[in-house]
């Protein structure tokens, strides 16, 4: 299960990565894909923490909530993403 800890350094870790960037986003399974376009081409300019909520901020004062849940588990990678799975 995700602690609070793991979540502060997940939003340190956007910001390192992402901060002052725009973001591209998407949604390979389409499950998504509205949530995916109302960020698309955003900057992320926040990355914060809240107990286990991950909230990340953007440009136009967007906020995109994550939380993690009982099993939770966010990974960064370099490369290409891999293929999607369905549900």
């Amino acid at each position: 299960m995700p602690e609070g800890h793991t979540v502060h350094r997940l939003a340190a870790e956007h910001l390192r990565m992402f901060g002052g960037r725009r973001v591209a986003a998407s949604s390979p399974q389409g499950r998504f894909a509205e949530g995916a376009a109302w960020l698309d081409g955003r900057v992320l300019v926040v990355g914060d923490a809240h107990g286990k909520h991950l909230l990340l901020g953007f440009d136009d004062e967007r906020v995109l909530h994550v939380h993690l849940g009982i099993y939770g588990k966010y990974v960064f990678g370099a490369g290409p993403a891999p293929e999607p799975v369905g549900a």
